[in-house]
């Protein structure tokens, strides 16, 4: 489960180190589709029914919060200038928008949405959303990748495990496993890039 301690391990790295081509090559071989897992496993009533309404609302935000990555993402991967670190933010909206994909199917195991039903977002994320999809030129690349690398630490460090500890359903941490194995790529190569930022400024 990814922790808060993992991302406290990432920011000591000398992140300087990292080689995009070799984390872009350990990206590609990290891939996997919604097909790989079986949704029909057991377990699917393991959500209690005092759960369901609050579950179903957490839920909702963290589906939409994905969109947002994976928005910021495609506006990292526009202002990058480096080919490898541009493919590499090219694989992580894709991951993001796959993760939304992913947690919408858990929903709809649980029976919170009908099938090809989208759950809607709160007012809040939706404003978000279209300010970045209108405006994602107006964001330094700099300050873009602070606020992502924020982002994630905030639902991978506490959202996710929060759900973690209050669903039993085991393909819910089977699916997290893989959406944690991702996101842990992506903090890896936000810190890298914010080092490589800080760097230049102070030169």
């Amino acid at each position: 489960v990814f922790s808060l301690h993992r991302c406290a391990t990432f920011a000591s790295l000398d992140c300087m180190k990292l080689d995009l081509s070799r984390m872009l090559e350990k990206i590609e071989r990290g891939q996997w589709a919604l097909e790989d897992i079986d949704w029909r496993a057991p377990g699917a009533d393991a959500i209690r029914p005092e759960q369901r309404a609050k579950l179903a609302a957490f839920m909702t935000d963290l589906v939409w919060i994905e969109h947002v990555g994976a928005r910021g993402f495609a506006a990292l991967g526009a202002k990058a200038r480096e080919p490898e670190l541009q493919q590499i933010y090219r694989y992580f909206e894709l991951e993001e928008e796959r993760h939304a994909r992913a947690e919408a199917k858990l929903m709809r195991r649980w029976g919170m949405l009908s099938p090809g039903q989208i759950p809607v977002a709160n007012t809040n994320i939706r404003l978000v959303i279209n300010w970045l999809d209108r405006y994602p030129h107006k964001i330094d690349f700099a300050t873009l990748t602070c606020v992502i690398a924020m982002l994630e630490v905030a639902l991978d460090g506490a959202l996710v495990k929060f759900l973690l500890e209050e669903v039993d359903d085991p393909l819910c941490e089977s699916v997290f496993a893989r959406i944690n194995q991702a996101e842990s790529r992506h903090l890896a190569v936000d810190f890298h890039v914010m080092e490589r930022v800080g760097e230049q400024v102070s030169e």
